[in-house]
């Protein structure tokens, strides 16, 4: 069986939101790009994402400006331009869940404390919400915290997805998840990628962004470096058993007296239209190696200490482990940016976070502008493209 040659002038593997975004960009640019994927688009940590475009508020709330904060705080800004129709993506078929989270604290002095650096350090990006402005079920009379609005959008990552594909869908190739990748190099320089024995790719750029699957991708070619590091997450998932006493839409950022929200709180439906909860946050962070059992009994007790306010139905919950994939840091910490790595033609990357993917994606371009890529004209045939995987909130409670 002779393996089908396809030529382009940038292969791009790993079809997450970093891929997806940087292959657009690319492709609106004038440079025919291939974006390869072994499995289902989004299958990764895209489509475990609570879908919060963070413009650093989380990282903050000691009263401090981290470089993650301020490496970060202009997204927001870039993400509503395109979700407007004005940005260097049109985004503007996306579905907003919400325009702004929310951050509330406890009836607790050190909670309050809390709120108050956190406000101080992000005056344009965070504002007390009066007790007349309240949305529910913060306008409920029981809630005696404080509440604050944040600048930052949550979005449907489904329908994120599906933006991102529609105008350059004819250039994404679906490769069989079990075929081996085969680099064939000119010194430093790759010249083709054999995808097992169904394609040779012919490109004179190669991008990774594979999230998790950069590490096997990396060691096909015998390299060790970068090297890639795993910062887990136990998220859950919890929707009320009776679709008609749903819980209540909540997206917001539950603050106690450390550094970092008790829990985040996003909201999302199902196929039949039920509220989801999805929960991260440091329960997700300590969760990590517990039985979902325990976790969840853990996160029963912790709802009703955050919102003892709320009377919740009869829940059903689940667990989801997630491996955050990122370059090696030398203390395992999180990165503060996006992370573009380049040897010869072939550049490795992590957004680290779905925010940063149009960071990521000025990088990359930086990279590849900077190695006098000349656009050329290439006629591919047909060949079989990628779905999109189904979300979390219709696969996590089977």
């Amino acid at each position: 069986m002779s393996r089908q040659l396809l030529t382009t002038d940038v292969v791009i593997v790993g079809a997450g939101i970093a891929g997806l975004w940087l292959h657009h960009r690319l492709n609106d640019l004038g440079y025919h790009v291939l974006l390869l994927e072994n499995g289902e688009i989004g299958q990764g940590q895209t489509l475990s994402s609570q879908g919060i475009i963070h413009g650093g508020s989380k990282y903050a709330l000691n009263g401090i400006l981290s470089k993650a904060s301020q490496v970060i705080s202009t997204m927001p800004a870039r993400w509503k331009a395109c979700l407007d129709g004005q940005g260097e993506i049109d985004l503007s078929s996306v579905k907003k869940l919400t325009e702004h989270q929310l951050l509330w604290s406890q009836d607790r002095l050190s909670s309050k404390m809390v709120s108050f650096f956190a406000s101080k350090a992000l005056r344009s990006r965070m504002q007390f919400v009066e007790k007349k402005q309240r949305p529910a079920p913060f306008s409920d009379p029981a809630f005696k915290g404080a509440l604050y609005q944040l600048d930052e959008p949550v979005l449907d990552v489904p329908s994120l997805l599906e933006s991102l594909i529609k105008p350059w869908q004819e250039r994404m190739l679906a490769v069989p998840a079990d075929a081996d990748y085969q680099w064939l190099k000119n010194g430093d320089q790759i010249e083709s990628l054999l995808v097992g024995q169904q394609f040779e790719i012919k490109a004179k750029q190669f991008i990774l962004t594979a999230g998790e699957g950069n590490e096997s991708v990396i060691k096909s070619m015998q390299q060790e470096q970068p090297a890639m590091q795993r910062r887990p997450l136990q998220m859950l998932l919890c929707k009320s058993r009776d679709a008609n006493n749903p819980l209540p839409t909540i997206y917001a950022h539950s603050l106690g007296s450390g550094s970092k929200p008790i829990a985040t709180i996003s909201s999302h439906q199902d196929k039949t239209g039920n509220v989801v909860w999805y929960l991260g946050g440091n329960i997700a962070e300590q969760g990590v190696g517990k039985a979902p059992e325990a976790l969840i009994g853990e996160a029963r007790v912790l709802l009703t200490e955050i919102l003892p306010w709320v009377e919740l139905p009869e829940l059903e919950w689940a667990t989801h482990p997630v491996n955050r994939a990122e370059p090696q840091q030398s203390n395992r910490s999180r990165p503060d940016s996006a992370f573009v790595s380049s040897q010869g033609n072939l550049h490795v990357c992590w957004p680290t976070k779905l925010a940063l993917a149009p960071d990521l994606a000025d990088q990359a371009i930086s990279a590849i502008e900077k190695s006098g890529l000349v656009a050329d004209t290439h006629q591919n045939p047909d060949f079989p493209h990628p779905q999109v995987a189904a979300s979390l909130w219709d696969r996590a409670f089977s």
